[in-house]
């Protein structure tokens, strides 16, 4: 077996463990495994990737993820100037740089047929957490919203959706399956009560095959669905379950703050932000408020991914962080509906979905976090795609990326 085929058998390895132990720590049966369980397949990862450096050219890896060098070029000059906790954030960066490398090897050295296949495994794996959950513990201890096993309802919500969309996106089930999975995974959606989630499913379906209807098409379909919804509204609504619709409605009504259970922490992690608005508190400060401005000296998290990057590097390094994603995942998404990339339509729909759940949830910047990892793993897979199409447009102006991988 050559080096590069040895590589890749162990990196893939790593990283179906990564996810598959991310997932676990969401899971409430599973409370008891700790973040730091994760450091096992992270170094693992790392030794895999020194193989890899005897054969390949490190700056070659640079090139072709471009955006994972640049932010981690960021990270490592705020840490060198500005990071006041150098010890504790040498942990983060250390961790972040080698999920980034992880993530790369792993979508650099396989086919799209087999990432494919881990999406099919994905939905798969979210599913049946699902429906095992809702034979088990159903109810969030915090909001009494149904959590589905999870240890938080919003989580459960936001994967169900994630999972809804790549069964939509896709044909990997029949349909004698896919149409009774994603009408579970709608209820899902639904009963967290998780408004992101809510999003997110929109976000789904606006991706889906939907798209290719002719407009007048797409009228006509909306129409007599259009009709129903306020029945179906009225309905849900009506149900004394803490559901997504109803607490959406609510929202619009005034009869409940959009940002209930979460303005305190906003509010801390606004004071956070402000108290080192230009140094920030340390890369070691993810998803961390001081709990000075807490009323019983509580850490809590500020539940925003922006908020949580300036908490961390101030607003200066923060903002850069935010202008190098948001300009590339523009880029990919003007391309992509432009040029009709249809391989990477459901890998832009999570970074879509989870750009824009970043708002409500500290997604951007965890290093155990399941949804920060589907993030950067889809960013990736992206970013090496886009890499190699500059590649092949540059030496033959076709497009055919058969021999790049020559």
């Amino acid at each position: 077996m050559s080096i590069r085929n040895f590589v890749k058998s162990g990196i893939n390895i790593v990283c179906i463990v990564f996810i598959i132990l991310n997932f676990a720590l969401k899971y409430a049966h599973l409370s008891f495994l700790d973040g730091d369980v994760l450091f096992v397949p992270v170094i693992a990862g790392l030794v895999f990737f020194l193989f890899f450096l005897k054969r390949e050219k490190l700056f070659s890896l640079f090139v072709q993820f471009r955006l994972f060098t640049a932010l981690t070029l960021l990270f490592i000059v705020y840490y060198i100037f500005l990071d006041p906790l150098k010890d504790e954030s040498l942990v983060y960066l250390v961790s972040k740089t080698l999920l980034f490398m992880m993530f790369a090897l792993f979508m650099a050295l396989n086919t799209d047929e087999y990432k494919r296949k881990c999406l099919k495994g994905l939905a798969i794996l979210i599913l049946i957490g699902l429906v095992y959950g809702s034979f088990s513990q159903t109810v969030d201890s915090e909001t009494f919203r149904l959590s589905f096993g999870f240890m938080n309802a919003n989580s459960a919500g936001t994967l169900a959706a994630i999972a809804f969309g790549i069964i939509l996106q896709n044909k990997f089930f029949r349909k004698i399956i896919a149409i009774p999975a994603m009408i579970y995974l709608t209820y899902v959606v639904l009963m967290t009560g998780s408004r992101a989630a809510l999003i997110v499913y929109v976000v789904a379906w606006f991706f889906s095959d939907l798209r290719k209807i002719p407009a007048y098409k797409y009228l006509l379909l909306l129409l007599p669905l259009l009709l129903l919804l306020p029945y179906f509204i009225s309905y849900i609504g009506s149900m004394d379950a803490n559901n997504s619709i109803s607490r959406l409605m609510a929202s619009i009504s005034g009869k409940e703050n959009i940002f209930r259970n979460r303005e305190y922490a906003y509010g801390w992690g606004l004071k956070t932000f402000e108290d080192e608005l230009m140094r920030g508190h340390g890369l070691a400060r993810y998803g961390w408020t001081d709990p000075k401005f807490s009323n019983n000296n509580i850490t809590s998290n500020p539940h925003n991914g922006y908020l949580g990057l300036g908490i961390m590097m101030g607003v200066v390094f923060g903002a850069i962080f935010i202008f190098i994603l948001f300009w590339n995942c523009v880029k990919y998404a003007i391309d992509f509906f432009r040029n009709k990339r249809e391989e990477l339509r459901t890998y832009l729909f999570i970074v879509i979905s989870i750009l824009i759940t970043a708002f409500v949830e500290s997604y951007l910047i965890g290093i155990n976090e399941l949804m920060t990892s589907l993030f950067w793993c889809c960013v990736a897979n992206i970013q090496f795609d886009y890499y190699i199409k500059s590649r092949v447009e540059l030496h033959t102006g076709e497009n055919s990326y058969a021999h790049v991988y020559e």
